[in-house]
C-alpha cells in the first residue's frame, strides 16, 4: 500500500495539490514523502491520523466532502508530508517528544468499524454474513470495493468492518437508505487521549498542535501538555508554543 500511495502523493506533490479547504495548495516537496528512514506501519498511522484531520476539517467547515464514503487522496497528500516531517525531524526536542510519548490523533478505529441494526430474518444481512456478499447490488457494489466484513453481535445488531480507512459517518448514511437496514452508525471512542488538530494551513504552511493526556484518561484526561508545531513546504519544522502541565 505504502509504495503505490508514496507514487501517488509524489505526483500530486509534484503538481501542487490542493489542501483540504478545496481551494488553496499546499506545496509539499516529494521527497519527503519518499524519505524510506519512515516504515511501512508508522506510513500507515500517519495515513490514518491525516483521514481523521481531514474528516475534522469537512466537519467543522462543513464541507460537501463529509458527504463523501472515500476521503480525497489529494486532500490527504499533503497533511502526510506534513505528519512525516514532524516525524522525521530530529533537530528539535519537542518533536522528540511528540514521537516519544506516540501522538497520534484519537480514535482510528472511527475510520474502520460501523455498527447497525437490521431485521433478523433478512436473507440478505444472512448472506453477507456467510458468502460474503448479500445478493442486493447497490450493497455488494460497497462490500467489494471497501471489502466489508460484517459479524453479528445479537439477533438484530452488527458490526460491520472495512479494510481500508474511509468515512464509514457517510458510509452509513448509504446503509440507512436500504430498507432491510433499521439504523447504522460509525463506531465511536469512549475516552481520551492524544490528539493532533489542525488549527491553520496555507499554500506552504500547516500549524499542527499536538497533545498529550494523562491522569484517568477513560473518563477524560486530568492533565494535559500541548506543542505547537508549524510546518513548512521548504521542509523546516518549528516549534511555536509549548504549554499545559508538566510531562509525567
Amino acid at each position: 500500500m505504502k509504495t503505490y500511495l508514496l507514487l501517488f502523493f509524489s505526483f500530486l506533490a509534484f503538481a501542487f495539490f490542493p489542501s483540504c479547504d478545496g481551494e488553496s495548495t499546499i506545496d509539499f516537496p516529494n521527497e519527503v514523502i519518499q524519505r524510506s528512514n519512515v516504515s511501512d506501519s508508522l506510513f500507515s498511522i500517519l495515513l490514518d491520523d491525516a483521514k481523521l484531520l481531514c474528516l475534522n476539517i469537512y466537519t467543522i467547515e462543513e464541507r460537501r466532502e463529509i458527504y463523501d464514503i472515500e476521503i480525497r487522496e489529494s486532500h490527504l497528500g499533503p497533511i502526510i508530508a506534513a505528519l512525516q516531517m514532524v516525524q522525521i525531524d530530529s533537530l528539535l526536542s519537542e518533536t522528540t517528544e511528540i514521537r516519544e510519548y506516540n501522538i497520534h490523533t484519537l480514535c482510528p478505529i472511527h475510520l474502520y468499524q460501523g455498527i447497525l441494526k437490521a431485521d433478523s430474518t433478512s436473507k440478505k444481512i444472512k448472506s453477507w454474513i456467510q458468502n460474503g456478499y448479500s445478493g442486493h447490488g447497490f450493497l455488494d457494489d460497497l462490500v467489494y470495493e471497501y471489502n466489508i466484513t460484517i459479524d453479528s453481535v445479537s439477533p438484530t445488531l452488527y458490526n460491520y468492518n472495512s479494510e481500508v480507512g474511509i468515512n464509514h459517518a457517510a458510509l452509513a448514511s448509504e446503509l440507512k437508505r436500504l430498507s432491510f437496514i433499521i439504523d447504522a452508525r460509525a463506531t465511536t471512542c469512549i475516552g481520551d487521549g492524544s490528539q493532533i488538530e489542525i488549527i491553520d494551513y496555507t499554500s506552504d504552511f500547516i500549524h499542527f498542535i499536538y497533545s498529550y493526556g494523562w491522569g484517568d484518561c477513560p473518563s477524560g484526561c486530568i492533565k494535559r501538555h500541548y506543542w505547537e508545531i508549524g510546518v513548512y513546504g521548504s521542509g523546516i519544522v518549528e516549534i511555536i508554543d509549548e504549554s499545559g502541565d508538566k510531562l509525567p
